[in-house]
């Protein structure tokens, strides 16, 4: 009887471990964002059993207490499985998968939204993009975005533009907002280089066009969030990538990685060098970028970013048509002779902080400190400089439990404080020589932002937005007292309002009104003696605009579509007023009607066989800008030119794109991409153009996991493969001093450059 009882016993305990539940915990994100996917799918693998994440990327799941694995997938996101041992509190990340990419969830509003749900022209650029091309420049990879243009002809400076915003800019980017891991890139008087970011360690890249002063303050023409790459979900890994190719390119770089459900790391260090298509144009650069996330508890997410970079670049300037087909690859004399040349270095440091107190109260907060030192000799001067801005940002999100009416109201705020100490001397071929400006200059900009987002009925939606913005330049002149000042603008109001409409599961539309203002930088706000022009204004825009996002054929064929007004009041219109030295008058108006279009098919192949993927895709930009008002001022403010109904300086009418990506179940890839950019003017006259060109990258490639241990991707590209003869960056209204010369607008860009590499990668844990 024993002996039964016994045997009895251990089944009714087996059954019992068997069909024994335990609850398992967790959310849900995007990997890049850290932001809620709502509706993921969460399944025990092999079965029917599973749940969607909730409105904050939550899940609660009952699995047996045997060792089991869940499913874990969202569309537009790579699926992953997650072994369920004694873990019961997961914090889950999918990566974007280049597909159906208006289903990928965006911030750049502050909302959380699809990018098909999102009241404005947003840009989305993730991973598996950015690695189509050849990773040491934005320029192939941001241009395949209607109404995004970045000028670079060499590395050593990138001119980004966003609907004609920003092309004027002398060197640098003025008029946009740049953020990297929601730590400000541009300085407090509106001023950013980026060429302190590594192209190669980004993971995702959000543009909004068209004023978005509303949560970011200053900046009519946009705002770029670069984020940088994170750990795949499971992953710990070491991986070592090389790059070569011509013009003397080489890159070798180190990554570590882990990802689980307490941490995310993500650290690179490198080194990049390239001589330069052109004379005198060589650079090099180390970097180190880092990106650590904590996750101490359910409700929080600590992030810590560390990026410094290190960059000496010769600058072989520009040239003239009579130079370019005399030979193409020559450099400006004079810069040669003063050894012109930038040695700079960048170190950024922020922390952040996210807490979800309840399920509908929540904050972001974010400190960052950043430290720039340059030294610039010119053909002109020799210039050293040192920086030190810090700053903070927080944002509040409220979602109150109403039963009509919903609402979703945010608030905030920025503050910026930027310290530099501007240095001049006379450049005696590459020394320093006299001293002619010793100042230092402390500029601070803040701003407090509201924006409530209300849904009047299942398929309509109303946003509005506003914020009030203060800044002041202080400039302390040692060697001229007289010039010290300090400019304090007026403070400015930004409102913003949308109304979207759902049309249903697959299409949206959108209409909007937004105002936007950009301050003078403190270099263009300098008057030619170098004291502060304290009469210049901030230029103002008002954008309207309507758009379409949506899906066909089963989401297969994603479609964006825009059209809009751009109205610019005070634009900055800079004037050469002797050689070398330039001042900025509130001379011109101008009117910007553009229509935006873009189209990609995602071919899935469900059946087994070599093909996996297959993406065309198409932008579309058309722009008619053009001055509205517009005159040019002597000393003594007589009209000297008038430049009313001429189109706008550094703006193409037409730019096309298209391009193919494939991917097979083999590991082999291809992409393509062709650009057509159209004849450009170079001046406000309209006088002279930039002609029309036509370029060529492609990339093929193998990229596989070997023996669940060992990753590899190797690869061979040529961009420009048609071996045009284009300049890309051109210095708009250039002029000669010399007589009887052509203006000096030219850096041509490369020919056909090829180049090639190859990056191991060693799971440290089996994949």
């Amino acid at each position: 009887m024993k002996k039964y009882i016994f045997i009895i016993s251990i089944l009714c305990l087996g059954y019992y471990t068997a069909f024994a539940q335990k609850t398992i915990k967790g959310r849900v994100v995007d990997s890049q964002t850290q932001e809620p996917l709502i509706g993921a799918t969460v399944k025990i693998a092999g079965t029917t059993e599973g749940v969607v994440t909730n409105t904050k990327g939550n899940f609660t799941l009952e699995v047996p207490q045997a060792e089991v694995t869940l499913e874990v997938g969202y569309i537009s996101y790579e699926s992953v499985t997650v072994p369920i041992r004694n873990n019961t509190s997961l914090n889950i990340s999918l990566k974007p998968n280049n597909l159906y990419l208006n289903e990928v969830v965006v911030t750049g509003f502050a909302n959380e939204k699809r990018l098909q749900e999102v009241a404005g022209s947003v840009g989305l650029i993730t991973e598996k993009e950015l690695q189509r091309a050849n990773t040491i420049s934005l320029q192939p990879v941001l241009n395949t975005i209607p109404g995004v243009r970045v000028d670079q002809s060499n590395l050593s400076d990138t001119r980004i533009s966003i609907r004609g915003v920003g092309v004027r800019s002398a060197f640098g980017n003025r008029n946009l907002k740049f953020y990297v891991n929601d730590i400000p890139l541009t300085e407090a008087d509106g001023f950013t280089r980026i060429e302190g970011l590594d192209v190669a360690t980004l993971g995702r890249v959000e543009v909004i066009k068209g004023p978005a002063s509303s949560i970011y303050g200053f900046g009519t023409g946009g705002v770029l969030n670069f984020q940088v790459q994170k750990s795949a979900y499971g992953e710990q890994s070491l991986s070592t990538d090389a790059l070569v190719g011509d013009y003397g390119l080489a890159r070798l770089s180190s990554t570590y990685k882990v990802g689980n459900d307490k941490m995310n790391i993500a650290a690179t260090y490198g080194w990049q060098q390239l001589d330069g298509y052109r004379d005198y144009s060589s650079d090099v650069r180390r970097f180190l970028t880092t990106s650590l996330q904590f996750y101490p508890s359910d409700q929080q997410t600590v992030s810590v970013f560390i990026n410094r970079t290190t960059q000496l670049s010769e600058i072989p300037g520009f040239i003239n048509q009579q130079q370019v087909e005399e030979d193409r690859r020559q450099a400006d004399p004079r810069n040669l002779e003063q050894q012109a040349a930038r040695d700079q270095t960048w170190t950024r440091i922020g922390v952040s902080h996210d807490y979800q107190f309840t399920e509908s109260f929540r904050n972001v907060s974010s400190l960052f400190t950043s430290f720039y030192e340059l030294d610039h000799p010119l053909a002109f001067a020799y210039l050293r400089t040192g920086y030190q801005s810090y700053g903070g940002r927080t944002r509040f999100v409220f979602e109150p439990n109403m039963s009509r009416f919903k609402t979703r109201f945010t608030v905030g705020g920025e503050y910026l404080n930027g310290i530099s100490r501007q240095l001049r001397y006379v450049n005696n071929e590459g020394e320093e020589g006299d001293i002619i400006l010793n100042a230092d200059q402390n500029n601070t900009q803040y701003s407090l932002f509201y924006q409530s987002e209300t849904s009047l009925t299942d398929q309509w939606l109303l946003t509005l937005g506003i914020s009030y913005n203060r800044i002041e330049y202080d400039v302390l002149d040692y060697l001229q007292p007289e010039r010290t000042d300090v400019r304090t603008f007026d403070p400015e109001w930004t409102p913003r309002a949308a109304l979207s409409y759902l049309v249903s599961e697959n299409h949206a539309l959108h209409a909007s009104v937004s105002y936007g203002f950009a301050p003078p930088t403190v270099t263009e706000a300098r008057n030619v003696d170098g004291s502060l022009n304290t009469a210049l204004r901030p230029e103002t825009g008002v954008n309207y605009e309507l758009n379409a996002k949506g899906t066909f054929l089963n989401k297969r064929l994603n479609y964006q579509a825009a059209i809009f007004r751009f109205d610019v009041s005070d634009e900055l219109i800079p004037q050469s007023v002797e050689q070398n030295v330039t001042v900025y008058n509130n001379a011109g108006r101008t009117s910007r009607n553009g229509v935006e279009l873009g189209l990609s098919y995602d071919w899935v192949v469900e059946e087994s066989g070599f093909i996996e993927t297959i993406k065309p895709f198409a932008t579309v930009a058309y722009s008619d800008f053009q001055f509205e008002e517009y005159q040019i001022l002597n000393a003594d403010d007589e009209v000297t030119a008038d430049f009313a109904g001429n189109a706008l300086t550094g703006v193409m009418p037409w730019v096309v794109n298209v391009g193919l990506d494939i991917y097979t179940r083999s590991g082999f890839y291809f992409n393509t991409t062709y650009f057509y950019n159209d004849e450009m003017p170079m001046n406000d006259a309209n006088t002279d153009f930039n002609p029309a060109y036509r370029l060529l990258n492609v990339k093929l490639g193998y990229e596989k996991v070997l023996a669940k241990r060992v990753g590899l991707n190797a690869y061979v590209g040529v961009d420009n493969l048609l071996n045009e003869k284009y300049s890309s960056r051109i210095a708009l209204n250039a002029r000669s001093f010399v007589p009887d010369a052509p203006p000096p607008y030219f850096q041509p860009s490369p020919e056909t450059m090829w180049y090639g590499g190859v990056g191991v990668k060693y799971f440290l844990n089996q994949m």
